[in-house]
């Protein structure tokens, strides 16, 4: 004997049916949101630099690394490249910058007006000088001063600045600034101190002096400031492998 269900229980267990179905795939879309949303929170963006705030939490250092070079050799310039956001509702300047490593200065920036030289007095006529009376004896004379001058060593050229360190580089209310060497105004380390930078390397205790427009200041200090990757991909490894045995 068949049992028939009746129409309306019919419908009543169907549409139990799809809403459990609908919960079900509710939270199951939930829970994998969820998931993502950790995992991405926690990642690090692949760029390569350090990112930090000042002090007071309106300047904004952005993608800061020194250029990449396979070795820096003590005494030789370190490039560092920045982007300086400005946070505050005032404009702002960039001021000083030290370093462990060594000075660092602006390149490309305004440089500092030479000195004037000295003025030289005027060497006396020769209407003016008296003669010198010659001397009596059977004495050698003795050598013109230029020619002993002439035998000097000459001395070596001084060489000419890289930057300065005092710079001002203004950062405008709501803007920011590129120091780079693709923009031809960046930092440098003038003058390398200590061992050899080589390539993964890092500067130690890199601090950013602000002023801002009232005059007063605020400060950015870098632990570490990591070296960049190199613009072209390094040669892969050979795929040639000896068989053992051989």
């Amino acid at each position: 004997m068949t049992r028939t269900i009746p129409a309306a229980r019919r419908r009543t267990v169907l549409g139990a049916a799809l809403l459990a179905s609908a919960a079900l795939g509710v939270g199951l879309l939930s829970g994998c949101s969820a998931g993502q949303i950790t995992q991405t929170d926690t990642q690090v963006a692949a760029v390569p630099g350090v990112s930090a705030n000042s002090t007071d939490g309106l300047i904004a250092l952005r993608d800061g690394a020194v250029a990449y070079s396979n070795e820096y050799k003590p005494g030789s310039v370190v490039p560092i490249e920045v982007r300086l956001f400005n946070n505050a509702k005032q404009s702002v300047k960039l001021t000083g910058v030290t370093s462990a490593a060594g000075t660092v200065v602006l390149v490309g920036g305004a440089m500092p007006a030479a000195a004037a030289p000295a003025p030289t007095s005027a060497a006396p006529s020769p209407s003016s000088a008296s003669p010198s009376a010659p001397r009596s004896g059977s004495g050698s004379p003795s050598a013109p001063a230029s020619a002993s001058a002439s035998k000097l060593p000459a001395a070596p050229p001084t060489p000419a600045p890289v930057g300065t360190a005092k710079m001002a580089v203004e950062i405008p209310v709501g803007g920011f600034v590129a120091l780079s060497q693709s923009t031809k105004t960046y930092l440098a380390v003038e003058k390398l101190s200590g061992d050899v930078l080589m390539a993964g390397g890092a500067l130690a205790d890199v601090k950013f002096t602000f002023t801002y427009a009232d005059g007063t200041t605020t400060e950015l200090t870098l632990g570490e400031l990591p070296m960049t990757v190199p613009l072209s991909p390094l040669p892969k490894p050979s795929s040639v492998v000896g068989h053992e045995g051989e």
